[in-house]
């Protein structure tokens, strides 16, 4: 009884996701891969293991000459939902090997990953801003701007953060434009402490943050039918090439920079807007 595998513990369904994990991924696991992975007996293992096969009725079978169970071709998960970086990071390290003891570092013989620059923010920077948005106050930034060239002190009442995919922005009303901007938190290099706002500076609500639309894209028909087919399946956008994200309105520009969206329909365009 000592060896049970007990689904209402938390620690034997640990040890099941990992056995379903090792099997989806790896395609095989044996008990020296529990005992060394949870520090627990061979007995256990095998309760383990066991267990497994009664959750997932036909998904292992286990091999007499290799000492292990492997799993079916038609195997389905019941513990977890696969992702492909956990396997990538877990079993596709060691030239390929791939140990379920191994590490959880997705760069390797087998994977490499383009990551962006870091942008580097000042952390008193990051905090006043941050103060500034939790506490409905405005601060003073030294921004730095690509589009006007500009390089000045400017009065901000931020509200929210946003991130584009590469980069934080702070969404914020401009107390010099009279009009609510995202800005670069890596283009602001100095700030004061946050104050309250004046009784005359009550701002307008924000329509563009706190609206959420249903945005729709159509693949770009000028592509050939064998691009529109790869992006249909790229996309999962069915039959009819049709793509519908929701996202705040004030977010719009980003999801469509992600997309590659052009209004004129020029190549290499891979969606246009749905009218």
């Amino acid at each position: 009884m000592g060896n049970e595998t007990r689904l209402e513990n938390w620690a034997a369904q640990e040890r099941l996701r990992a056995v379903e994990r090792a099997l989806w991924w790896r395609g095989w696991i044996g008990r020296p891969d529990l005992v060394a992975l949870f520090g627990i007996s061979a007995a256990q293992a095998s309760s383990d293991l066991q267990k497994y096969v009664e959750l997932n009725p036909g998904a292992i079978v286990y091999q007499t000459s290799r000492k292990r169970y492997e799993a079916t071709q038609g195997m389905a998960c019941v513990l977890h939902t696969p992702r492909l970086t956990d396997g990538m990071g877990t079993f596709l390290q060691q030239g390929g090997v791939g140990m379920i003891t191994g590490g959880n570092t997705l760069d390797g013989p087998h994977v490499s990953i383009v990551r962006a620059p870091r942008r580097e923010v000042c952390p008193q920077v990051e905090r006043r801003v941050f103060l500034a948005v939790a506490q409905g106050k405005k601060l003073c930034v030294k921004y730095h701007s690509v589009n006007s060239g500009r390089s000045d002190w400017r009065w901000l009442a931020p509200h929210a953060f946003g991130h584009d995919g590469l980069r934080w922005h702070v969404r914020a009303w401009s107390l010099e434009g009279g009009d609510y901007r995202d800005f670069v938190l890596g283009r602001i290099s100095d700030s004061k402490w946050p104050e309250d706002l004046n009784p005359n500076e009550l701002l307008p609500v924000d329509e563009d943050w706190n609206t959420e639309e249903e945005l729709r894209y159509r693949i770009n028909d000028r592509l050939s039918e064998a691009q529109q087919a790869a992006l249909r399946l790229d996309y999962g956008t069915g039959a009819q090439g049709i793509l519908k994200i929701t996202c705040r309105r004030a977010m719009t520009q980003y999801v469509e920079a992600m997309l590659r969206v052009q209004m004129t329909g020029e190549l290499p365009a891979h969606f246009m807007k749905d009218m």
